[in-house]
């Protein structure tokens, strides 16, 4: 044999008895098993609850009895019959302050009847009330009755903190019941974009489904209202919808930033309600209004809000803005359409301040306004 090959043979065996003589304990297993997403999910988990909710429609069915019986006799004549079916559906949230107030989405309450169970994982069912909820934030609380010093719950993270490709964990119930237990599942990904902004067409409109934390971890039907936490096990967003050809998760989950659903869930606690902040002001596309009427009015841009009237006393009347300015941008936020102004309006909060540029008269100016709550 060579001198080289004995060399490296003697390596060989040399580095193999040191790591036969070092060993893997069980301990070592056991450390290598609780890794950082683990002890996240361990954390979180015990406070996310299943909602089941209940609604009640009518419906006419055929009087089964009384057709038998005219069916002796000639053609059935069938007697209908109005009852109500249950139909159940299901949701997502947990338990997020010491006072017992549970976080979850305002779609997976509405239209319900009544909420026909809240559980935690371990099966405990909680009696609860709804504190309050916004269709337009698609956020709504809960708060459980009686004593909430025994309740697990979880600790909330910085949404604007996150980072592009760090873990993140989906948790909730898809498909809840029908696994015959109340244990959330979890699933894993990455934070894929932050402060994306949907469609205004999502919702038909009317739901502000911007500034959201986009992620390829699975959510399905039931995870929404849970919530998805960091590696740290912190909370840093409400699972809230999916984009899909089928339905089912192809990669595109979306979940409501937690700094903002916090500021929705102290209004909702504080007043029962989310106080709609205005601006108080009218306009239309410069791209829609006419030539004409753009050259009678000196305007000279080619895209903006047109400002047809402003509302007496309103904020927006008490800046200095005046009909005929064109809104160029809302806190740096470029505008070409009503509906834009009117989504950043949304997202604001009474007593937040808004930054306007607006064309007027050849130049560009800046008014600052503060946000009332609408009382019309």
């Amino acid at each position: 044999m060579r001198p080289f090959a004995v060399c490296s043979l003697v390596v060989i065996l040399a580095l193999i008895a040191v790591y036969a003589g070092q060993g893997y304990t069980q301990s070592d297993i056991d450390t290598s098993r609780s890794n950082a997403i683990v002890r996240a999910i361990e954390k979180a988990a015990p406070a996310v609850v299943t909602i089941n909710v209940v609604s009640y429609q009518r419906e006419t069915v055929l009087e089964p009895l009384f057709e038998d019986f005219w069916g002796l006799f000639g053609p059935p004549m069938a007697r209908p019959r109005v009852r109500q079916r249950a139909v159940t559906g299901l949701g997502s949230g947990f338990i997020y302050d010491d006072k017992g107030h549970i976080l979850t989405n305002y779609h997976v309450l509405q239209g319900a009847d009544a909420i026909s169970s809240v559980t935690l994982p371990n099966g405990r069912r909680l009696d609860v009330e709804v504190v309050g909820g916004d269709e337009r934030s698609d956020i709504a609380v809960l708060r459980v009755k009686g004593d909430p010093s025994n309740l697990p719950r979880v600790e909330l993270g910085d949404s604007d903190a996150l980072r592009l490709g760090e873990w993140v964990i989906a948790i909730g119930n898809p498909f809840g019941m029908l696994m015959r237990d109340s244990q959330p599942s979890v699933s894993v990904g990455v934070v894929s974009a932050v402060h994306r902004k949907v469609s205004r067409t999502i919702g038909d409109g009317e739901r502000l489904y911007q500034d959201l934390i986009q992620t390829d971890a699975a959510i399905n039907p039931g995870n929404s209202g849970g919530p998805l936490v960091d590696a740290t096990g912190r909370v840093v967003g409400i699972n809230t919808m999916i984009f899909s050809n089928s339905g089912g998760y192809q990669g595109l989950g979306f979940a409501l930033p937690i700094n903002r659903v916090k500021r929705v869930a102290d209004e909702l606690i504080r007043y029962g309600r989310r106080r709609d902040p205005w601006f108080g002001f009218r306009g239309q596309a410069v791209a829609e209004t006419d030539p004409f009427t753009l050259s009678q009015l000196g305007i000279v841009v080619d895209t903006g809000v047109l400002v047809t009237e402003v509302v007496k006393g309103s904020p927006a009347a008490k800046a200095g803005l005046q009909p005929g300015d064109v809104v160029l941008a809302v806190n740096g936020e470029m505008v070409e359409h009503p509906l834009d102004v009117d989504f950043i309006n949304w997202a604001m909060f009474v007593g937040d301040t808004a930054v306007f540029d607006i064309a007027r008269g050849g130049k560009t100016i800046r008014l600052t306004l503060r946000l009332e709550e609408f009382s019309g």
